[in-house]
């Protein structure tokens, strides 16, 4: 999610991950509200469009996060969540780019949209933001930065913020005696930059320990070995990688080629990212939202139709989009009405109330969705929870 997030010229344009999807809802075309009147009742048809970064460098995390809210869709369809209402969804392609996740937008909150679920690219994310809030369109979004829903009205954020958890992996690499530790980030991504400057300094102080050494990388560089020799130089007995997508990569089989022995802890960027390099990507420890090995009764049921469905595990891009999309449903079942201001109130009222999803109990605070999350380290090919949700 948040590891996606590249650094702009623009103040606001902090970048973040998640799936732009935009509610264009049957009925709608109250010029005041949005939708029909408050009260009015849902449409037999709630048309869903999905405005995804599918390519570009968003798109391993869009599809996924696209996948997500299939299953979700699917299951409300089925269960009849919705009453005699149905959910349609129609996936629109930004390109990993602001200008044309901008143009969706504007499309669809001039053709009547009542809500959007906002987009996975934290550069889109920080376009669509001002615009949804001046439309007095609720927005729900996938980053795992909180800050473009902070102190708004209609904005919301739908993952947890990643650095909440970090103090987890610091206190990881505490209990298995590692005392000095360097870190490696991507100085061309706003999350990382934060996690290196501000987030893992305040963790490793409370976990006793010490950082010997702080190297940048972009997320361009294929390979990393300059940097690692660095970092080894140190002598550290672990290496915290605060990187994006395949960056990850480059960092991790660096570090493994200049025989570094020592243990090599993630960030939530890791999901996905290190699977290709199989074993050794080994023993990586990285804090995130979500596991599908979680034994939880509603990560379960989403691990179960999501493999029904595409033959394949979920990440936690796909269950933050599941669980996304039902905090929408949820609404919309509260608010029995398309009208936005309606839509807000239950979102409010759902988000308060808190419910039970893949990633486990979500509760929304200042607009900000909160979870337990949880380490896990990639084992045999699996992401494996070691401490927090679901262990």
């Amino acid at each position: 999610m948040d590891s996606f997030d590249r650094l702009t010229r623009r103040p606001r344009a902090l970048v973040a991950l998640g799936a732009a999807v935009t509610l264009v809802l049957a009925g709608c075309g109250s010029d005041s509200g949005g939708g029909d009147s408050a009260g009015g009742g849902l449409p037999a048809t709630v048309k869903v469009v999905a405005i995804s970064e599918t390519t570009g460098f968003a798109g391993p995390a869009g599809k996924a996060s696209e996948n997500g809210q299939k299953v979700a869709i699917e299951e409300i369809n089925s269960s009849g969540f919705l009453g005699s209402s149905k959910l349609e969804i129609d996936f629109k392609d930004t390109g990993s780019q602001p200008a044309q996740g901008v143009a969706l937008l504007n499309q669809a909150i001039q053709s009547g949209a009542s809500v959007v679920l906002g987009s996975i690219l934290s550069t889109v994310v920080a376009a669509e933001a001002p615009l949804a809030e001046r439309a007095k369109v609720p927005m729900i979004y996938l980053s795992s930065s909180g800050e473009f829903a902070q102190g708004s009205q209609y904005v919301w954020a739908a993952t947890p913020p990643a650095d909440q958890y970090f103090h987890w992996q610091a206190e990881y690499l505490r209990d298995k005696n590692a005392k000095n530790v360097a870190v490696i980030y991507n100085s061309d991504v706003s999350s990382t930059q934060k996690w290196a400057d501000s987030v893992w300094p305040q963790a490793s102080q409370a976990a006793g320990l010490n950082i010997v050494a702080k190297e940048a990388s972009p997320t361009s560089a294929t390979d990393a070995s300059g940097v690692v020799s660095k970092v080894v130089a140190k002598n550290p007995d672990a290496v915290v990688v605060l990187a994006s997508g395949t960056a990850n990569n480059a960092i991790v089989l660096a570090l493994r080629r200049a025989n570094f022995t020592g243990i090599i802890a993630g960030s939530i960027g890791m999901a996905g990212a290190v699977n290709p390099l199989k074993e050794q990507g080994y023993g990586v420890v990285w804090p995130t939202n979500f596991s599908n090995l979680v034994e939880t009764q509603e990560a379960k049921n989403f691990v179960d139709r999501y493999q029904k469905m595409f033959n394949a595990l979920p990440n936690n891009y796909a269950a933050a989009a599941y669980d996304e999309v039902w905090f929408l449903a949820r609404a919309l079942k509260e608010a029995n009405s398309t009208n936005r201001e309606a839509i807000n109130k239950a979102l409010q009222k759902v988000g308060a109330a808190g419910f039970s999803g893949a990633l486990g109990k979500l509760q929304y605070k200042d607009n900000v969705s909160q979870a337990p999350g949880l380490l896990i380290e990639w084992r045999d090919d699996k992401e494996v929870p070691i401490k927090g949700y679901g262990n």
